[in-house]
């Protein structure tokens, strides 16, 4: 590695959708100082759903909360069908970290590969508990108190891959919603994922989900 290539600052995909979470996590990270050099949706912009052919990843802007916090920050969809272009994309741009926070599909491998550090994953809870596609949502219906959020790297199993590091939500009160549930986890989940990349140089201590337990230690 040329000392050029070591002093230049890491460069950050973010894939995520228009979900709640997801928005806390772009707010937090950007409210840090974070500029991604690329943010990733799901699904095709409105104005080309997929017909008789694919289109390419094109960089638009969507509408609502996200577009407002996406700013200057060139925006590509891919869909589950494109994995492979979006794998291009993220090379061609020299990503080193890639972070998730809400996905709808399985990420492959040719994306997984595509990033030259890490693949990593924001989960708001304290895995291996609430495993899934609504973890908030089902903590508050079965009235869960030990709430949290959890780092690990993206492997070929939905959110069951080793721990980089997760912590405990401070006390939200009684019956705490969503909306709060949600933005308290971004946050700590942007600072997980921070410390974690000035970590990473040093080492990190991953943690496989069957040698932990619902609470950290």
């Amino acid at each position: 590695m040329t000392p050029e290539a070591e002093a230049r600052e890491p460069r950050y995909v973010l894939l995520l959708n228009g979900a709640n979470f997801a928005c806390e996590v772009l707010q937090a990270l950007r409210q840090a100082g974070f500029t991604h050099a690329l943010l990733v949706l799901p699904e095709y912009p409105p104005a080309a759903r997929p017909g008789a052919q694919p289109v390419e990843l094109d960089a638009h802007r969507p509408q609502s909360r996200l577009q407002q916090l996406a700013g200057e920050i060139p925006l590509a969809y891919a869909p589950e069908l494109l994995q492979q272009s979006c794998a291009r994309l993220i090379r061609q741009r020299s990503i080193d970290f890639l972070l998730v926070a809400c996905w709808p599909y399985l990420i492959g491998p040719a994306i997984l590969a595509s990033v030259g550090k890490a693949a990593l994953n924001l989960h708001p809870s304290l895995l291996p508990a609430y495993r899934g596609a609504d973890p908030v949502g089902r903590q508050i219906e079965l009235g869960e108190r030990r709430l949290g959020v959890s780092l690990h790297l993206l492997s070929q199993r939905f959110d069951a891959g080793d721990i980089v590091a997760r912590a405990s939500l401070p006390s939200l009160g009684d019956n705490p919603d969503r909306e709060t549930i949600e933005r308290e986890a971004a946050r700590l989940g942007a600072g997980l994922f921070i410390d974690a990349l000035k970590g990473y140089d040093a080492g990190w201590q991953l943690q496989p989900q069957s040698a932990l337990t619902a609470v950290p230690d």
